[in-house]
């Protein structure tokens, strides 16, 4: 009996020998093994790892996946909503149904889903795409197809090359990526980034349920709302705000580096310019209204409220379409499409509805195949810079407001501010009776104008703060008066800047109380 503890001390020695080989280098798992806090599965390129870790500086553990020579770079995290309290004797392992289990004490922590398909002899493979899979080591067959789990199919944060985002009908299954928490905490933040497929696919971040950003439909070619710039890999809100940042990865520096970051500008905010309103940010300000349509509470200097019909529609014959090139088409909130028609046939279509407010090609390749048509307000447009020739949106409109189009367009585009030469002549003052002083001005508008006007803003003027420009003319006192008209009363400003300037006072929203400034350069 004295051998007994030695032979028991001996296969417990050999047995741990055999299951560190196992563990290190090792990309599978078979049933009845086990991995512990520290042991890890490695891809058989070495490019990913699984294993135990603890994020930052917390003190809970978590199964999941990262790069091997970068392990803060987190891809996946299996257990996002059961974080392991304590890490001491949990373990991973797969029983002989294929099933993965998390398990500590006793207690399941975690568990796949059962697809219902039998394995004779199933494995736990991670692959060097970073997927996390089970297959039948008897089968023949290595595909996708034939994986009875991926971790694929339950993203966590990350979009990996070969991921598949788009959602099952069959079973139901969504798939997105969310935000963690925080940097300590990977649980489910308040961000979600997913591929809204509704006929045409366009990718949407949203903040809880609120939507906060779209690419715009997908044209053949790339997102209407966005240039196409394909990278490895997409890493959504790592910042934990409402943005989706792209990276790739730097394998010499083991890093990101980031490639771009979504929204872009606040022409990327969801219904920046309200419905009808459309969002350049090459333009001051950022938001006008589609031609044929005025702003709807002109009060409002948020544009929110977005923009209404100048002239109603005359559904009894009388509308016709014009076109806006180079924009992200609207959101499709209630629409139509059909995929067999061609352009030309969408007029007709969309003039049969009186409710169907604008139509386009929804793909610029294959001749322009398809028509899209949008029913009610037409919200989220923007222009995209670089765009398409071909990537446009026909607005409905009255045939009074088209035939108007051409001469109001004319005259709103060569409209500008008044100049005024004002002359300051004093009878003991050569210096000022040659004063010219030309008034351009800058102004913060009470309301933004419509697309007819559409030209860039002369922004080399300077702007100065209203308490500045106060205690330049003393409060605007009538003493430093030297004209008065449309705008209201015009001061002079000589100090201060060391420049002459005019400057204007005036009232522009009662309501709510807004102060409009503008100002002159002297010339």
């Amino acid at each position: 009996m004295a051998c007994c503890p030695f032979a028991t001390l001996l296969y417990a020695i050999l047995h741990a020998v055999t299951f560190l080989e196992f563990t290190i280098g090792a990309d599978t798992l078979p049933p009845n093994q086990t991995i512990v806090n520290g042991q890890t599965l490695i891809s058989q390129s070495q490019i990913f790892e699984v294993g135990f870790f603890s994020p930052g500086a917390s003190a809970n553990s978590f199964l999941g996946i990262w790069y091997r020579n970068t392990p803060d770079v987190v891809c996946w995290v299996a257990n996002r909503n059961n974080p392991i309290r304590d890490p001491e004797g949990v373990f991973l392992a797969i029983d002989r149904n294929g099933t993965l289990v998390i398990s500590s004490a006793g207690r399941v922590i975690w568990s796949t889903n059962s697809s219902g398909r039998v394995a004779s002899n199933p494995i736990l493979q991670l692959l060097d795409t970073g997927n996390l899979v089970v297959v039948d080591e008897a089968g023949e067959s290595s595909s996708r197809e034939s994986y009875i789990w991926q971790s694929f199919d339950y993203p966590s944060d990350t979009r990996l090359p070969g991921m598949n985002m788009v959602d099952d009908p069959d079973t139901g299954q969504e798939k997105y990526l969310t935000s963690w928490r925080n940097s300590d905490d990977p649980s489910p933040g308040n961000f979600t980034y997913r591929i809204e497929n509704q006929g045409l696919a366009e990718l949407v971040i949203f903040q809880g349920t609120t939507k906060t950003y779209r690419t715009g439909q997908w044209n053949g070619l790339g997102f209407t709302g966005v240039s196409a710039n394909p990278g490895p890999a997409f890493k959504s809100n790592s910042k934990f705000k409402n943005d989706e940042l792209r990276y790739s990865m730097n394998e010499k520096k083991d890093k990101w580096n980031l490639v771009y970051t979504l929204p872009r500008d606040p022409c990327d905010n969801y219904g920046q310019c309200g419905p009808y309103g459309i969002c350049s940010t090459e333009k001051t300000p950022i938001c006008e209204c589609l031609k044929g349509f005025a702003p709807k509470a002109q009060q409002d200097w948020d544009w929110s409220s977005g923009c209404a019909r100048s002239r109603p529609l005359n559904c009894r014959g009388g509308d016709g379409f014009i076109g806006v090139p180079g924009v992200k088409f609207p959101d499709m909130l209630k629409f139509w499409v059909n995929t067999s028609m061609n352009i030309g046939e969408c007029p007709a279509e969309c003039l049969k509805n009186c409710n169907c407010t604008a139509y386009a090609n929804p793909y610029i390749t294959d001749g322009r195949s398809g028509c899209l048509i949008w029913y009610g307000d037409l919200i989220d447009i923007r222009e995209v810079y670089g765009a398409d020739s071909k990537q446009i949106v026909y607005i409905r409109l009255p045939v009074s407001e088209l035939e108007s189009n051409n001469n109001l367009q004319k005259t709103k585009r060569n409209k500008k501010m008044p100049e005024k030469r004002l002359k300051r002549r004093g009878n003991n003052s050569s210096t000022m009776s040659h004063l010219k002083v030309w008034t351009r001005a800058i102004f913060m508008q009470c309301r933004f104008p419509t697309a007819a006007r559409r030209k860039n803003e002369d922004l080399e003027l300077p702007l100065f703060k209203l308490s500045m420009i106060a205690a330049a003319t003393n409060n605007f006192a009538r003493g430093n008066m030297i004209g008065e008209g449309g705008f209201g009363p015009a001061k002079l400003l000589v100090n201060c800047v060391g420049k002459l300037v005019i400057v204007r006072k005036k009232i522009c929203n009662e309501t709510r109380g807004k102060l409009a400034t503008m100002i002159a350069a002297a010339s």
